[in-house]
């Protein structure tokens, strides 16, 4: 499973960062998050040469190869302190997701990683995060409609939290109403995956129903303790347990 980060929307809330995990686990193509672009597959360089079932394969390959250099850019920005450097980490990942897009504009993996990207950009850019979100949030819907199930239901998760996390009208794109629907439907689609609970629990949270919300949040730290071991296990419990005791205070 591959982690993502991302500001306003989290889980658990933890530090104000996110982690979303994607459908693909490419370790080889991470390492290409740190390279230039020049270097990743382009458009033209896929289409060039092949058709039918072959370009269709060589192009599933490449929006792959896009979504995992997303990725690895948005863990690196994650634990990086230079303002510049994730700059240019939103940047690289922009336009990973715009090439992704331009091999397939309606794959639910290009319209989600462009969404993450913008969050990338929303994050490096704080002065212009609440525009972006508006752009990050059509993105979503995009992906949602050509997949409702991607990343286990990721487009509903993100919208919910995106929602929830962001500043409300007339100066951002937040609603909690709207978000704790979304965040029920990305429960209703993969009702095993904690982070949809832990979404979900917090939507509960900010919409005022503190026993809703504890006891999404035990649901989430069942769901995560019965997973074998690991880094993801180990944060999904840790958010439950965050979230819990501020659910307790409420």
């Amino acid at each position: 499973m591959i982690v993502w980060r991302l500001p306003w929307v989290g889980v658990g809330g933890r530090n104000g960062d996110v982690r979303l995990l994607a459908p693909f686990a490419l370790a080889v193509v991470a390492l290409a998050g740190c390279a230039s672009l020049s270097r990743h597959p382009t458009a033209a360089g896929v289409a060039s040469g092949t058709g039918g079932a072959a370009g269709a394969e060589a192009n599933a390959g490449a929006v792959a190869q896009y979504a995992a250099i997303i990725k690895a850019n948005s863990d690196r920005s994650d634990h990086e302190s230079d303002g510049k450097v994730r700059a240019d980490l939103a940047a690289r990942s922009t336009g990973a997701a715009d090439a992704c897009l331009a091999l397939d504009a309606r794959a639910a993996a290009c319209q989600y990683g462009k969404a993450l990207a913008t969050g990338l950009e929303a994050r490096a850019h704080p002065t212009s995060a609440v525009g972006l979100l508006n752009s990050m949030l059509q993105n979503l819907s995009a992906a949602e409609s050509a997949d409702p199930n991607y990343d286990k239901a990721g487009p509903s998760r993100v919208r919910a939290l995106v929602l929830i996390r962001a500043p409300g009208w007339p100066i951002g794109p937040g609603d909690v109403d709207a978000g704790l629907t979304a965040a029920r439907k990305a429960v209703s689609l993969q009702p095993e995956y904690p982070p949809n609970v832990l979404a979900l629990a917090e939507a509960l949270l900010k919409n005022g129903d503190g026993k809703g919300a504890r006891e999404s949040y035990h649901h989430a730290l069942d769901l995560a303790q019965a997973l074998p071991a690991g880094p993801e296990r180990d944060g999904w419990v840790h958010d439950a347990q965050d979230g819990l005791a501020r659910a307790s205070r409420s």
